[in-house]
């Protein structure tokens, strides 16, 4: 499926239906799962245009969204100014910035009263809600806003974390890189790599099994898909001959 969104190309994948398949043979309603499944997909989207958002606002290109069964992506290219340094930071924080705008908002809203009493006590935190009571007596509106605080602001605050993969290491990657230089991409992935372990080994302990191997995954793969940056052949001295390029000074491709 494809549409436009405030200007910008969004592509629905068809693995996105895979959320509803798990949602349907959970415990929850089939109401309850259809509006956890558009709680998701809507926190998605505003991820994502957050970043697209974030690179048209300083000058890039947005080539496209995809919104898919692990998340989303939004693919950009830049458009003969420079996005680097905190330029990128910006852009990779963006995404979970506005996600936690509306999913802190409308927590506050639901905690004052907006949803009626039943909506402040099942809403305790952004991170400590009670979805299923919401679904037993068919408080609708309130499970919708509740799955949608849970999914904005829990996985908005996990994005950050410097995991290979998640936004979380590209704002590393951008500072270290402002302060290491080239070498600073390779020292942040190897950092990603080692948190998403940890990450791994805590979610495994504790019965995660799925969101430990999507650590590992998501920070190997990171890891793998370095490369070297191509530096230039060193200046001769005056008069001397070029010095022919040594195969070692190109990246791999």
């Amino acid at each position: 499926m494809r549409f436009r969104l405030f200007g910008f190309p969004v592509h629905l994948h068809f693995s996105f239906l895979l959320i509803l398949v798990f949602l349907f043979d959970s415990a929850y309603s089939r109401e309850a799962a259809l509006l956890w499944a558009a709680a998701i997909l809507i926190s998605v989207i505003l991820h994502e245009l957050g970043h697209a958002a974030t690179v048209r606002r300083l000058g890039g290109r947005v080539e496209g969204i995809t919104i898919h069964g692990l998340g989303g992506a939004t693919y950009w290219r830049e458009m003969g100014n420079s996005l680097d340094g905190w330029k990128l930071f910006a852009i990779a924080a963006s995404g979970s910035g506005v996600g936690l705008f509306a999913g802190l908002g409308l927590y506050w809203y639901a905690r004052m009263g907006g949803l009626g009493r039943f909506g402040q006590l099942a809403i305790e935190s952004p991170w400590t809600i009670n979805l299923r009571a919401a679904d037993f007596y068919d408080q609708y509106l309130v499970f919708f806003v509740g799955a949608f605080i849970w999914v904005s602001v829990v996985w908005g605050l996990v994005n950050w974390l410097p995991i290979g993969g998640l936004d979380g290491s590209k704002m590393l990657r951008a500072v270290m890189i402002r302060f290491l230089g080239p070498s600073g991409d390779l020292h942040s992935r190897i950092i990603g790599m080692l948190f998403g372990i940890a990450v791994a080994y805590w979610a495994w302990q504790r019965g995660f099994r799925i969101a430990a191997v999507l650590a590992l995954v998501f920070s190997g793969a990171d890891l793998v898909s370095y490369r070297r940056p191509i530096l230039p052949p060193p200046v001769p001295p005056s008069g001397a001959p070029p010095r022919p390029m040594n195969p070692e000074d190109r990246a791999e491709e």
